[in-house]
Parts: structure tokens; C-alpha cells; sequence
């Protein structure tokens, strides 16, 4: 993994690592967002250069550890209809080229009603 650039998201600005051959940001924020419903949150981020697909990773702990729960994801949004009343989540995304997988982006937090 080749640390490439820091990246602001929403909760700040963090550098990650990219694999090689990913370029770009995967991004849960500026331009990007959350939505929550009573039933579902839906994500949206800003596409990374030479990705072929993403994946959502989902924690119902700050900081992790995260499970992924979507995989193989080729536009730039995903929606988690496997959410329960009452509780807060936290979703990074990652961006996928070949066997390459790049670093978490930034967390973003969904309170659930």
C-alpha cells in the first residue's frame, strides 16, 4: 500500500493508503452523503479513478471494527436496508481495482430513529 494523499470527509481530514492502481478518493462526505430513513441508510460517495467496484464496511462501534456488507458495488451508491431502530452506525467504504483493495475512507455515522 503507497500513501498517496490526505482526503477530508466528513468527520475530518485523514490520509489513507490506496492499492496500487487506485487513484482518487473514496469519500462519505463534501459532495457526498447520508441519508436515514426509519428503514435504511443510504450512502453516497465520489467515484475514484480506476476503480472498478467498491465495497461498504459497517461497525456499530466508533472507530470499529467493521464488517463488510456490501461488496462488489459498481456505482457510488449503496443502500443498508438491515438496520434496527434506535442506534447509530458507522459505514467506511473502500475502492476495489483487480485483487487490489484500497485503505477504509474516512467513517461516517448514521443515527438511526
Amino acid at each position: 500500500m503507497k500513501k498517496l494523499f490526505p482526503t477530508c470527509m466528513m468527520l475530518g481530514c485523514l490520509s489513507f493508503s490506496f492499492a496500487q492502481g487506485i487513484q482518487g478518493s473514496v469519500t462519505l462526505s463534501g459532495n457526498a452523503s447520508v441519508q436515514v430513513t426509519g428503514h435504511s441508510v443510504t450512502l453516497n460517495w465520489n467515484a475514484s479513478q480506476n476503480a472498478a467496484n467498491y465495497n461498504v464496511y459497517r461497525s456499530t462501534t466508533l472507530g470499529g471494527p467493521y464488517t463488510k456488507i456490501g461488496s462488489g458495488i459498481v456505482t457510488t451508491t449503496y443502500t443498508d436496508v438491515q438496520v434496527t431502530p434506535n442506534q447509530t452506525l458507522y459505514y467506511v467504504t473502500t475502492a476495489v481495482h483487480g485483487n487490489n483493495e484500497s485503505g477504509y475512507s474516512n467513517e461516517a455515522a448514521a443515527a438511526i430513529p
